[in-house]
């Protein structure tokens, strides 16, 4: 009898996309069950790097992240399988249920040898062998009196003995997991979002053509298969002007972008980590050219004499903002230009993994220089 296992739930992998080439599996594959994401699912613009033993990306957003193999430790996913092959299908009990969110091992599964049932066998039944098999005519023997006094004598046929013959072992029912998802043909790396297949088939556990179970992979194949995600985040700042949160007519001003929103990634030998290199200001008054500035630009101090410089996103409004708009505010547009690095050494060299812009919006009030005419006394 046959019967069908659902599709298994996900684990934390992540991290990783459905590839275009297709990968040779097994001449056995899952017969039942469809393919399933098995790490969180991001947009289509992410990025998808390979680094060490990890799979990063970044989205357009300011999301990033890595799926990692073997905690982010191994130096590449070749150096960790060892020249074992990429574990495409395996065997687990029929009865597993998948794997959990907390499992330590894909699946539910120690990399301890479970104790199996011993599968059923087909024991014929015993079969009568004669002793000897005549090869010539039979000889009648001599008839022989009897002495008187003695009981007659008669000979018959031997006694057959039994011969007992080797049990037929029988097909047991596994589960069989396999990929669905291709891996980098270059670099051996799993997808970022891994599919899997699985359905309950019988097969013989002495045949060299099944599957290997999950406790027969190697140690680094094992490790190759048990992945987790870490992520990070830009998250977006609060655009402010300084010395004052509502300047006056012709004061000179700073646009700044407040906020920490650099949250670090640190996983075994990986590293991701963000640096803000611009912002970039549209004013919103007609006719003015943007303004830019290092990093999140420096905030003004009252009565500050240094009011221009790289770091420092200065303007001066011309016109005040009232009748503008239904808030008598100017639109102010702004953008955050960051770089998203990535390192697999820890931390010894730094690559790029993409370039972020997120925007921001202010609704500035810019009001006029009020005067105080004071009568002059009689």
């Amino acid at each position: 009898m046959r019967r069908t296992a659902a599709v298994l739930p996900a684990v934390l992998t992540a991290v990783l996309a459905t590839a275009v080439v297709g990968l040779a599996t097994p001449a056995q594959a899952a017969e039942a069950g469809g393919a399933r994401a098995m790490a969180a699912n991001h947009t289509g613009s992410d990025t998808d790097n390979v680094h060490g033993s990890c799979r990063t990306y970044a989205s357009s957003a300011g999301n990033y992240g890595a799926v990692c193999s073997a905690g982010g430790t191994a130096r590449n996913y070749r150096a960790l399988l060892g020249g074992a092959p990429v574990p495409t299908c395996w065997l687990l009990p029929p009865d597993e249920t998948g794997p959990t969110m907390d499992s330590a091992t894909p699946f539910g599964l120690s990399t301890a040898t479970p104790v199996l049932t011993p599968g059923p066998t087909d024991t014929p039944s015993p079969v009568d062998v004669p002793s000897s098999v005549p090869t010539t005519a039979p000889v009648t023997p001599p008839v022989v009196e009897p002495t008187p006094g003695t009981p007659p004598t008669t000979t018959g046929p031997p006694e057959p003995t039994v011969t007992e013959t080797t049990p037929v072992e029988v097909p047991a029912d596994f589960l069989k997991v396999c990929m669905t998802t291709p891996v980098d043909p270059v670099t051996l790396a799993p997808a970022r979002v891994v599919g899997y297949s699985s359905g309950v088939l019988p097969f013989l556990r002495s045949s060299p053509d099944r599957p290997p179970f999950w406790w027969e992979l190697t140690e680094g194949q094992r490790r190759y298969l048990i992945t987790k995600e870490r992520t990070g985040r830009l998250h977006p700042g609060m655009l402010v002007t300084s010395p004052s949160r509502t300047p006056r007519l012709g004061q000179t001003i700073s646009f700044s972008a407040e906020g920490d929103r650099d949250v670090p990634l640190d996983y075994g030998l990986l590293r991701m980590r963000a640096e803000f290199r611009s912002l970039t200001v549209a004013s919103g008054e007609p006719g003015q050219k943007d303004v830019e500035c290092a990093g999140g630009g420096r905030e003004l101090l009252p009565g500050a004499t240094e009011r221009t410089g790289s770091g420092i996103c200065s303007f001066s409004y011309s016109q005040t903002s009232g009748g503008r708009g239904d808030g008598d505010t100017f639109d102010v547009r702004a953008t955050e230009n960051w770089r998203i690095w990535v390192s697999d050494d820890d931390g010894l060299s730094w690559t790029v993994e993409r370039d972020v812009q997120i925007p921001l919006q202010l609704d500035l009030r810019v009001t006029e220089i009020q005067t105080l005419v004071v009568p002059l006394a009689p």
